[in-house]
């Protein structure tokens, strides 16, 4: 998992010591009810300098904070130790038991959890145990994940339903966001983890004849989760499961995400249905299943390769007689009648248009940035035949932006056409698919040079006197070479934010000017151009930079940057009085 660093500088004495940013890789579960009180595990990496977490969605509050020791493997004498005094808790003796005769002793790793087991909870005691027999495994051990906090939160009866983001901060940054739901629906999560030589729980059960439920999860290392259901007869059930959308890019794993399996087997075990990757190229699969009798039936989730580690963590959504996907009513309904349609595998499918007056015209396909399976090639003839006069396949110069970014497969061409005439733009599949869906739009226009940024981080935590470095990519389009100039907001001066023609990146130095605290919030950037003696101003667009599976780099748009400005100073307030010097 790639860490977003964050170059800044804390004042020790006087020494100027490095702080990197909070890493919080997961959250679970990855979303609460409204109306109700539920307490979370974040796991990531330089997490204990946190003090809060913020949520995008208003309604929900931040209770409590705790930090969850680490845990450094025991000796053997003090491992059977803690599994001796964890099962006495299991069966209502919490007092210690008397330590072995050990000549070591003292050679025993100090952890606060480890010395009051018996004040811990059901839920800490879960978080211990299954520390304890989990073998350790270094070829996946994951250092990004190896800290964990809980946090309690409350959301409001009248909280919204629907997705937003959280995330943590305190003295030495904040952490990028990580989506976050609120939910109509009550949740159903796994149970807590039980050591394998006790007695196991039974699986989560939901009678979904009562109404719809949200499974929560987290795959560990080759695991298979089981939900046992109660299914209607003669009705329609879709099993909709978020899990990429969590987590969509994994630096040291591949491939670089959660790739989820559902299967439902009836009360006998029988395999009823099964989805692996949904249509669309989403690794998220939905499974659909109308069952014939009314009974219990058995979701089991894993992932492809039975992998698994603490950020493998999903929601599955079950819906009652759902419309029946890539409907009208479904992917394809906010954009306007598609130009052509690649209808079977290896058709042609084609538009014809004028060209007016000679010069160069761009021609643009759209089909995967609008949920079309195209994977378009475009193919420049004149109507009356003759050789192609160009083609393209994936687009160049782009950035890859999304949680499953598609954007590169729509081809995007500039001709400089000699003469006016009828021409023809051919369509085909570079996989040699087709099908109803596969649906394509062509735009041909004038140039008009333009451009958009991107930033490779979303949050912006300042403190005077000390730089915070911020990426920034900028996307030239339609032949535009001219200087960038991106602009902040006041409070925030900038070193190093121009881009000169023919420069593409930049890396800007953040500083916070003023002398009072400014409270976390959201806020806009922009950047500013000249083009054709006009000046243009557009925002950037908030991302937050991933590596995936150790080599390719993505972008994920958040929904707003997050800034927090502090003064300078040490930590010291910025109205204080300096010390009077000794004589």
């Amino acid at each position: 998992m790639k860490r977003i660093l964050l170059s800044m500088l804390v004042l020790t004495g006087a020494t100027l010591l490095p702080a990197a940013d909070p890493y919080a890789g997961y959250i679970y579960p990855a979303g609460i009810q409204a109306g109700t009180t539920n307490r979370f595990i974040v796991g990531g990496q330089n997490l204990w300098g946190v003090r809060d977490v913020a949520f995008s969605q208003p309604g929900l509050h931040v209770l409590k904070i705790e930090r969850v020791p680490g845990f450094a493997p025991p000796t053997g004498l003090q491992r059977k130790h803690l599994k001796n005094w964890l099962d006495g808790i299991a069966e209502g003796r919490r007092e210690e038991p008397p330590k072995p005769n050990d000549p070591h002793l003292n050679e025993w790793r100090s952890n606060s959890w480890w010395r009051a087991l018996n004040t811990l909870d059901a839920g800490q005691l879960a978080i211990v145990e299954r520390d304890l027999y989990t073998p350790r495994n270094a070829l996946q051990d994951t250092p990004s994940l190896r800290q964990m906090m809980l946090v309690t939160v409350a959301a409001d009866a009248d909280a919204r339903p629907g997705w937003g983001t959280f995330s943590a901060w305190g003295w030495n940054g904040m952490s990028a966001p990580r989506p976050f739901a609120i939910t109509a629906r009550p949740h159903a999560p796994e149970p807590l983890y039980i050591p394998p030589h006790r007695p196991q729980p039974d699986p989560t059960f939901a009678d979904l004849r009562r109404g719809g439920v949200i499974l929560d999860g987290q795959i560990m290392p080759g695991s298979t989760d089981t939900f046992r259901l109660r299914l209607a007869a003669e009705k329609s059930y879709a099993f909709n499961i978020v899990a990429r959308e969590l987590q969509p890019y994994i630096g040291d794993a591949v491939p670089g995400f959660f790739n989820a399996v559902l299967t439902l087997k009836d009360d006998a075990g029988n395999v009823v249905a099964t989805a692996d990757d949904e249509a669309r190229f989403r690794p998220d699969p939905t499974l659909t299943f109308t069952p014939a009798l009314e009974g219990d039936y058995w979701l089991e989730i894993h992932d492809v390769l039975y992998r698994g580690r603490a950020d493998f963590v999903y929601q599955i959504t079950i819906d009652a007689d759902p419309l029946p996907p890539d409907t009208p009513n479904g992917t394809l309904a906010p954009f306007p009648p598609p130009d052509g349609v690649v209808a079977k595998a290896g058709a042609v499918s084609t538009k014809t248009f004028i060209i007016d007056t000679p010069g160069p015209r761009v021609l643009e396909v759209t089909a995967r940035r609008r949920g079309s399976p195209l994977d378009a090639v475009l193919t420049l003839r004149k109507a009356s035949g003759g050789e192609p006069l160009a083609q393209w396949d994936d687009a160049t110069n782009t950035v890859f932006t999304g949680t499953i970014p598609q954007g590169e497969c729509d081809p995007v061409g500039l001709y400089d056409f000699k003469e006016p005439g009828e021409y023809v733009a051919e369509i085909t599949d570079r996989t040699r698919h087709g099908g109803s869906d596969y649906v394509w739009w062509l735009e041909v226009r004038r140039p008009s040079p333009h451009f958009e940024v991107y930033s490779t981080r979303s949050t912006l935590p300042l403190k005077g006197g000390m730089p915070l470095k911020v990426g920034f990519r900028i996307l030239r389009k339609d032949g535009f070479t001219g200087t960038v100039k991106l602009e902040f907001p006041e409070g925030i001066r900038a070193r190093n934010a121009v881009a000169t023609s023919g420069v593409d990146t930049v890396t800007a130095e953040l500083y916070y000017t003023k002398k009072r605290l400014a409270e976390l919030q959201t806020v806009k950037l922009y950047a500013k151009a000249n083009i054709d003696g006009e000046t243009v101003q557009v925002p950037v667009i908030p991302c937050d930079e991933y590596e995936q599976a150790f080599a390719w780099h993505h972008f994920v748009p958040a929904e707003a940057f997050l800034f927090r400005g502090q003064p300078g100073g040490g930590g010291k307030p910025a109205n204080a009085k300096p010390k009077k010097k000794q004589k």
